[in-house]
């Protein structure tokens, strides 16, 4: 008997948890343009790919999603 409410309180938690965790959402900064960035952080990307770096002040984003100094 107690090992029944024993996985019943292990799956409730579980489920709990599982819930909380896909409340997190990530940050996401501006798409930068080509050429060099004037803001503090954006989103280099390459095309309409998915492919993206984080690109600095002072830095150039190229057309391929690099960002580079």
């Amino acid at each position: 008997m107690t090992r029944a409410i024993f996985a019943i309180a292990c799956i409730c938690a579980c489920a709990a948890a599982q819930e909380a965790s896909a409340a997190i959402q990530y940050k996401r900064f501006p798409h930068c343009p080509e050429g060099l960035v004037s803001v503090k952080t954006c989103e280099c990307h390459a095309g309409a790919s998915g492919k993206y770096q984080f690109c600095h002040t002072g830095h150039y984003c190229h057309f391929d999603g690099t960002c580079r100094q």
